[in-house]
């Protein structure tokens, strides 16, 4: 069979199917907070580290937690990793590909030695590091102040700034302004060139505890979420508890709005995403059931918000069930949201949830009604961290820590306490297939899965049967020639098709083969397939012995694409002449060759109905002049 691609779609599953599921780490607890597509089809994690041993190459000076990447392949496969710190604690938060290739990693650090550039130390500060694409690491930068200071989230702006969103307990060092006393903290915002130079520093709250957890850059605004206690300074003081807060800054860093939402108890905001209809989804959690909070499900709820750009709540949705669920990652797509998550429910809205805590992953419309769902997870303790879609290859990532031995993550070898659990879905690309055979009639359609590069489903194949075409499909199959002429017959360049042998035939498989026939003749080109399909086609070449021209006596110029022209049919050797009247005698036609004919116009007017004389004139094969002379009836 001869396979043709007829079309291309994708499979429109609000979830796709799982494509694999990988552990990684060593004997002790690996957690990822951030999971990030790379240029190259693959993905990069960045979490922190406990082991020494397995996946983990640790440095001989690091202790505790180390800052820990991990380099995959589309295939899961691990192409490198680095474990980088001191001899204190070291996390990674977020990590970014940069335009050069390498990667900027937003880590955490109270180390002042091994790895880690020197600092304020003794409590945590933001640690910067840009790696090349390798992950050697090219520089690093500390910023902070004496007081407890953590980054959650980077992004990019247009000029190749980091601008990073964390929360800060220090009032001194990089950091000035702070609201908060007594060690309350601040959410906190910087912006840092692409050299890792701090452009600037600064802190928004009130009195008590805020945090800045996630960015989403747009129109030349920069809106950051995350919490609020306060009900003073940059806080609205209608804040009840712990509130959603989303603050809008202009692009110096000004502020434009901030805002809250939530009930009479606690509400918070992890993730952020942007809507196609240009609106801000926020996901997190609440345990509130007033106030902005309706239709709670349990003891603490995913809670999703939508909200305008100006900062409107438009719509809120609750999720859950009885026990404990909250949602940290939030992704838009054309069709809606996916919110992941943890649930440790089995009831309510959470389907087959296996205990413990699982994977949650939801899939929401763009008015917030929940259209899907799926759960990975054992009888252990499973949290899903990070969430990331590719739009173009139809590819979600999924990077959480794995605890069950069971489950969704069982696997042969021996893993530590809690390990990074990463998840690839894919939708395997539908395609359908013009299966071209020799009878249809035999054909019975198919369906065949093809594997990609990894040895994963990539393609859903159905095959449909097509006829094999004629050779002379889509090409004129008859002409006409006055005897003793010649004629070239249609030509062809797939390499497969040939004329049948014919004693009028100049050749068979050249590539214009020219046919001098002495009486009309068929003509036979044959297409032959390597697996035996045998298709013809005939070419028929009319050898006329005389001048025929045959006349009509009427014609209907409406365009309706019948009978809309007049003239005479037929052929002639030479001096074709036709001059067709009006009543009063004037030339309303006139034309030399047989193939133009008369749409019943007058110098671009309509004619009216009627009937209108006509002379014609031409030679026949003998060179001998003749002349026709008829009426034709013009019908409107």
């Amino acid at each position: 069979m001869l396979l043709l691609f007829a079309g291309l779609s994708v499979d429109a599953q609000l979830l796709p199917r799982q494509q694999w599921i990988k552990r990684y780490g060593g004997t002790a607890t690996d957690v990822p907070f951030a999971i990030r597509f790379t240029a190259d089809g693959g993905t990069i994690t960045a979490g922190y580290t406990e082991s020494k041993n397995g996946d983990v190459t640790a440095s001989a000076s690091t202790e505790y937690w180390d800052l820990w990447l991990i380099k995959l392949d589309k295939c899961g496969n691990i192409q490198w990793q680095k474990t980088l710190g001191g001899t204190g604690y070291e996390s990674a938060r977020d990590v970014a590909q940069t335009a050069d290739g390498g990667f900027i990693v937003l880590g955490e650090t109270n180390s002042t030695d091994g790895d880690v550039v020197k600092g304020y130390g003794g409590t945590k500060d933001i640690w910067l590091i840009k790696t090349d694409g390798a992950g050697a690491v090219q520089w690093q930068k500390r910023f902070g102040g004496s007081g407890l200071d953590i980054g959650n989230r980077i992004v990019t702006d247009e000029a190749g700034n980091y601008i990073i969103a964390g929360t800060t307990a220090s009032n001194d060092g990089d950091v000035k302004g702070n609201h908060g006393t007594g060690g309350f903290t601040d959410g906190w915002l910087l912006k840092v060139a692409a050299s890792g130079n701090l452009l600037w520093s600064k802190c928004f709250g009130g009195s008590k505890n805020e945090e800045l957890m996630d960015v989403v850059l747009h129109n030349g605004r920069t809106y950051v979420a995350g919490y609020a206690n306060s009900i003073d300074g940059d806080i609205p003081p209608t804040q009840k508890n712990y509130d959603v807060w989303l603050l809008a800054l202009d692009a110096a860093g000004g502020k434009v709005f901030s805002k809250v939402y939530g009930g009479t108890q606690n509400d918070v905001a992890y993730s952020m995403a942007l809507g196609a209809d240009g609106s801000l989804a926020l996901a997190g959690y609440t345990t509130s059931d007033d106030g902005d909070v309706t239709g709670a499900k349990g003891s603490q709820d995913y809670w999703v918000l939508n909200v305008s750009t100006a900062g409107k709540l438009q719509w809120q949705q609750t999720l859950g069930g009885t026990e404990a669920d909250y949602a940290n990652s939030i992704v838009a797509t054309a069709n809606g949201y996916t919110i992941g998550g943890i649930t440790y429910s089995v009831n309510g809205n959470v389907q087959a949830g296996q205990g413990g805590g699982d994977y949650w992953l939801v899939q929401l419309g763009t008015t917030g009604a929940l259209q899907g769902q799926r759960l990975w997870g054992g009888r252990g303790n499973d949290h899903l961290r990070s969430l990331i879609y590719h739009t173009q290859r139809n590819e979600w990532y999924i990077a959480g820590n794995a605890d069950s031995r069971n489950g969704d993550f069982s696997f042969s070898r021996p893993y530590g306490e809690t390990d990074f659990g990463i998840i690839k879905l894919k939708e395997p690309v539908a395609q359908l297939k013009d299966s071209v055979v020799c009878a249809v009639a035999g054909f019975v359609p198919y369906k065949d899965t093809l594997p990609d590069g990894c040895g994963f489903d990539s393609v859903v194949v159905t095959y449909v049967p097509k006829s094999l075409k004629q050779p002379l499909t889509n090409k004129k199959n008859r002409d006409s020639i006055f005897i003793g002429q010649s004629i070239t017959l249609p030509s062809f360049t797939d390499g497969r098709t040939v004329w049948n042998a014919h004693p009028a035939l100049s050749c068979g498989d050249c590539a214009s083969a020219v046919a001098k026939p002495g009486v009309t003749t068929t003509f036979t080109a044959t297409t032959t397939l390597p697996d035996g399909c045998v298709s013809t086609g005939n070419f028929t070449v009319v050898v006329l012995n005389d001048a025929v021209v045959l006349t009509p006596s009427a014609f209907t110029p409406n365009g309706d694409g019948r009978n809309d022209f007049f003239g005479p049919l037929g052929k002639v050797p030479d001096d074709f002449r036709i001059e067709i009247f009006n009543r009063w005698g004037q030339v309303v036609f006139r034309s030399t060759t047989m193939n133009a004919r008369w749409d019943g116009r007058y110098s671009g007017a309509l004619q009216p109905q009627g009937a209108y004389p006509f002379i014609i004139y031409y030679k026949d094969i003998n060179n001998t002049a003749h002349q026709q002379k008829g009426v034709c009836t013009l019908i409107r």
